[in-house]
């Protein structure tokens, strides 16, 4: 079964999305806010201290949450589930990471569903006399809204860069059955795809079965969390890793003691398994390094310094010549309707 995550300030309507959709598929839906909620019925310590950190409009600890997602994920993996409210923070993603990992898991869409803030707000304060939220006033709005801004909006940015391919944006403006439709559309025809993808891969076992001399040529090795294409040099293969360059490539399989003109297919287990313990040992690749990478742009966007600048405004930030290379920053041009060109007279 599959696993969803979906993100959006509070308010948006990823709750009210992600019961749906568990309705509509029959996949568990996990709520952190429900759970916290339902944890304050509670008459202890604990429901307390909750209590007093949601009025405020503060985030609960990573610690709380990360044990509660740990201990209700450990039953859900197989089965496939729907996160709401979780990960937060970019500890919770990495914890979250980890969890799959173990289990040999991963996540298979990631819904981002975004809105105006004054709509935000009006939706809200809706809410709030219809299900007599104490959590839901003005002041906590802005606070919970500025968290989100702070933290949660960079957790979704992160998965953004690194899974673009199963993130996805919403419009949070839209009626809430319209969204309810697109999401379904994306997964049926995602999963549809899937279906062909696995057969495909069937039959091309099936067919090295019937023809010895072939061999399925989509056998993967996995290799720092990234599947490295078999039917390549062991240098090419490696450069699939994001951190890892054509001369980090060869020194790994210098120091691996490796010849460079073998294939990935010609490896054998121990080969592998040295290839992926230097790397992890001794290179920062792949979701580490995107968070470093992350982190050290924020840091410069902070100290406002000519290289945080260009970062903000999307600019190529080492001095390259922006009048002739700046669309590697900002994408293919757009024609403007009804501009003329400039002619020299």
């Amino acid at each position: 079964m599959h696993k969803i995550i979906f993100f959006g300030p509070p308010g948006a309507g990823k709750g009210t999305q992600a019961k749906l959709i568990s309705q509509e598929f029959k996949l568990p839906h996990l709520s952190t806010g429900d759970i916290l909620r339902n944890k304050l019925l509670d008459n202890d310590n604990l429901a307390k201290e909750l209590k007093q950190i949601m009025s405020s409009g503060n985030l609960v600890s990573d610690n709380i949450l990360n044990s509660i997602v740990e201990s209700r994920l450990k039953n859900e993996t197989t089965n496939g589930f729907i996160l709401d409210g979780y990960p937060r923070t970019l500890q919770q993603s990495e914890f979250l990471e980890n969890i799959l990992l173990n289990s040999s898991n991963s996540i298979d869409y990631i819904f981002n569903i975004q809105i105006n803030f004054e709509i935000l707000k009006n939706r809200i304060l809706k809410r709030s006399s219809e299900e007599s939220r104490e959590d839901d006033n003005i002041d906590v709005i802005q606070t919970r809204y500025n968290e989100y801004l702070n933290s949660t909006q960079k957790v979704s940015d992160f998965y953004k860069d690194k899974y673009p391919s199963i993130f996805y944006e919403l419009d949070g403006s839209l009626q809430i059955d319209e969204i309810t439709q697109k999401i379904i559309q994306i997964l049926k025809k995602s999963w549809k795809s899937a279906k062909i993808l696995n057969i495909s891969s069937w039959l091309s076992v099936w067919l090295s079965c019937i023809h010895p001399h072939s061999f399925p040529r989509d056998f993967m090795a996995r290799i720092s969390g990234v599947n490295i294409p078999t039917n390549k040099k062991v240098n090419i293969a490696l450069t699939y890793i994001f951190g890892i360059g054509n001369k980090t490539a060869v020194d790994i399989c210098t120091n691996a003691s490796i010849d460079i003109t073998k294939r990935v297919s010609e490896l054998n287990d121990s080969e592998i398994n040295k290839i992926r313990d230097l790397i992890d040992n001794d290179y920062t690749v792949e979701g580490d390094l995107r968070r470093k990478v992350s982190l050290d742009i924020k840091r410069l966007n902070d100290l406002g310094c000519y290289r945080g600048l260009r970062h903000r405004k999307k600019l190529p930030v080492r001095g390259q010549r922006t009048h002739t290379n700046a669309r590697t920053r900002k994408g293919k041009a757009v024609a403007i309707a009804g501009k003329k060109k400039v002619t020299k007279g």
